[in-house]
């Protein structure tokens, strides 16, 4: 129970962050500058922001303990940047995923050795 609810907040805070990074992209528009096309550099510029944290959807989708650890990582130096950009609503998502998927690694690592220990003592 306790790896499906960190599970779930670790994809909480990941959707939260590239939600927060979206509105402040968007929000902050170059002066003078209006039109459609803005948004549509905006939005270019966003992904170009998120593509790290593109790369972990297949491995999140998957429920991959590995993935988990790996995001863990990328919210740290995410959390640097950040804070660099003085970013503190981002930077609390990214402490919050960091917690998240760090607990759900190792709740999800415990939880396959367990079904090992319990599949191998079954077949002996």
């Amino acid at each position: 129970m306790k790896t499906l609810n960190a599970y779930r907040i670790m994809l909480a805070s990941y959707l939260a962050i590239l939600l927060v990074l979206l509105y402040g992209t968007l929000s902050n528009a170059p002066a003078g500058s209006e039109g459609s096309a803005n948004y549509a550099v905006g939005v270019l510029w966003w992904l170009i922001k998120i593509l790290p944290f593109l790369l972990f959807i297949p491995g999140l989708i998957k429920r991959s303990h590995k993935a988990a650890a790996w995001l863990s990582y990328l919210s740290i130096l995410s959390f640097a940047i950040l804070v660099g950009l003085g970013s503190i609503v981002a930077a609390s998502l990214c402490i919050v995923l960091f917690l998240s998927s760090m607990l759900y690694t190792r709740w999800a690592k415990a939880d396959a050795a367990a079904i090992n220990s319990a599949t191998k003592t079954a077949h002996e």
